[in-house]
């Protein structure tokens, strides 16, 4: 018997001691029955998963309120279920609270609210024959998300982000259920959220908005069915993130105003909190909104992005084919000083944290002296507000500031427009605005670097989270080659990715004009392309138009 087999004998008999694979073993395997072990121990945590789901809805419903201390959680000594489930399965709150919430869809789903009421005797404590009918959570839009779960080609925690991205009906930004850090929104009165309006005309039949704006079930519906589908290239934080967004566009289509009280949600929950440590240390703890976080993090960014990769605008004639710590530098538009900067950098013996740290302390320094009963302004543009032409014409929609995953309301994007120190970049529906410098230069401008940040919203390598101010942009088809330095042939991506395909025999292509990175032979002997989608949601709106 293989180590593989002996390993997933050991998993489904639980009825002897589990016995770890040890390191020789997994060291003899070779790297095809590896990743295949892999991926049949991530289907067993799918199933596993998928189970402990409907176990831990069970154990809410003999858990309700409504049964006091003669509830299953009371009577074992926890105050909710979701602490029970915890204390069972040994997980985070956050994993147990989102057993319960998938599992009590599972239940709705698989219609298990026809089961009987079971009886319960808990060691030393009473029988229990009470246990209220089964509380189904119908949600019909999330109707192929459940279905995803039980075949176990979405996993629970992609499940429930998806779930709480959406939120429900003619709602916004629930969170219900959410632990710690949305604990805030879940206490927002009734007044701050839009009213339940599904019986004043909104049909959940219907495929549009209703006669109010309502967001309708079949909306929702089909923004779970996209969801599924960028599930397959997603990471579970990436997929949260594309969930929330469509949620906005929604809420943002039926009505305006409900993107703005987000923003306003959102930047009353801003803290900045300092506590002085034993040692004499000071620990900072605190959270920005979006808008502000967009400042500190491009100033930050800025004085620490040639130490991570981040894109370098040197000039050709100062550097050209120059190399900066070993990786080849594209970039146009600064001069030789600039480049004196990026190497001293990258020599510098403190940390990226350590920079960062010296960043923020020496921006409030010289805030201070420059204008001490004012606060300091931002002076050169560094926050890129990004928006399609025809909303911001419309007065309608939703834009994003660059490097920041919530959207901003049409009305915040005007503010920015008239603010120093933005640069206010238009996504026109046609294509009629590419940059192109063909075979006169082989290293990309400025401007066309800015156009690669709309158009990828960071590093394209499938399911990289960097965003465009830590990306270097790549030609498509290598310069050597014929290629051209025009945004159609040019790929931003983080120095990672950027030499993964340079030295590992990765590559970009096009399939049905979209992007889409094929693996090495070594990896996949057919190399099958992966898509490569745009990290910019705002890029999916303008193609829908289109098409």
């Amino acid at each position: 018997m293989t180590p593989s087999n002996t390993l997933l004998t050991s998993l489904a008999d639980v009825s002897v001691p589990f016995e770890a694979p040890t390191v020789a073993a997994v060291s003899a395997l070779g790297e095809p029955e590896l990743l295949g072990l892999r991926r049949t121990l991530a289907e067993v945590r799918r199933r596993v998963d998928t189970a402990s789901a409907a176990v831990a809805a069970e154990v809410a419903r003999r858990s309700h309120f409504s049964l006091g201390h003669d509830g299953l959680a009371q009577r074992l000594g926890a105050r909710t279920p979701q602490a029970l489930v915890q204390r069972l399965t040994g997980s985070t709150a956050r994993e147990a609270a989102a057993l319960v919430r998938v599992g009590a869809l599972l239940a709705a789903d698989s219609g298990l609210s026809s089961m009987g009421t079971p009886t319960d005797q808990a060691p030393g404590g009473p029988e229990v024959t009470s246990a209220p009918p089964r509380e189904c959570v119908t949600a019909p839009w999330l109707t192929d998300v459940v279905a995803a779960v039980v075949s176990t080609q979405l996993s629970v925690e992609a499940a429930d982000a998806i779930r709480a991205g959406l939120g429900e009906p003619d709602a916004i930004w629930t969170g219900l259920g959410e632990p710690d850090e949305l604990a805030a929104i879940e206490s927002i009165s009734a007044d701050t959220r839009p009213s339940d309006r599904a019986g004043d005309g909104a049909s959940d039949d219907e495929g549009g908005f209703g006669q109010d704006g309502a967001v309708t079930v079949e909306l929702l519906r089909e923004a779970a069915r996209q969801l599924l589908i960028d599930a397959t290239t997603c990471t579970i934080e990436q997929l949260a993130v594309r969930a929330r967004h469509a949620r906005a566009l929604l809420d943002a289509e039926a009505d305006a105003s409900r993107t703005l009280k987000y923003e306003r949600i959102l930047r009353d929950r801003r803290y900045l909190y300092l506590s002085r440590q034993p040692d004499g240390m000071t620990r900072l703890s605190g959270l920005l909104d979006p808008e502000s976080a967009a400042l500190v993090t491009a100033a930050i960014d800025s004085a620490t992005s040639p130490r991570r990769g981040g894109p370098r605008f040197i000039s050709a004639a100062a550097i050209d084919g120059a190399k900066i710590h070993g990786a080849e530098v594209d970039g146009a538009d600064v001069d030789g000083a600039e480049t004196d900067r990026a190497e001293r950098l990258v020599r510098d013996e403190r940390s990226i944290e350590q920079l960062a740290a010296d960043t923020l302390v020496e921006l409030v320094r010289l805030g201070g002296e420059i204008a001490p009963t004012h606060v300091v302004g931002v002076r050169s543009p560094s926050v890129q507000v990004i928006v399609a032409a025809r909303d911001l014409a419309a007065h309608h929609g939703l834009a994003r500031i660059e490097g920041q995953t919530e959207p901003i309301s049409i009305a915040t994007a005007e503010k920015h427009i008239c603010a120093s120190g933005t640069v206010t970049i238009a996504i026109d529906d046609d294509d009629s605005d590419v940059l192109t410098l063909g075979r006169e230069t082989r290293l990309y401008s400025r401007r066309q670097r800015i156009a690669l940040a709309v158009r990828d919203g960071g590093c394209r390598f499938p399911e990289c989270a960097r965003p465009p101010s830590w990306a270097e942009a790549h030609h498509i088809t290598p310069w050597s080659e014929g290629g051209q330095t025009d945004v159609h042939d040019g790929v931003l991506l983080c120095r990672h990715h950027h030499l993964l395909l340079h030295n590992n025999g990765w590559k970009f292509t096009r399939v049905n004009n979209q992007l889409a990175v094929v693996p090495p032979q070594s990896l996949d002997p057919s190399q099958t392309p992966v898509p490569a989608p745009s990290k910019n949601p705002l890029i999916d709106r303008v193609r829908a138009r289109r098409a």
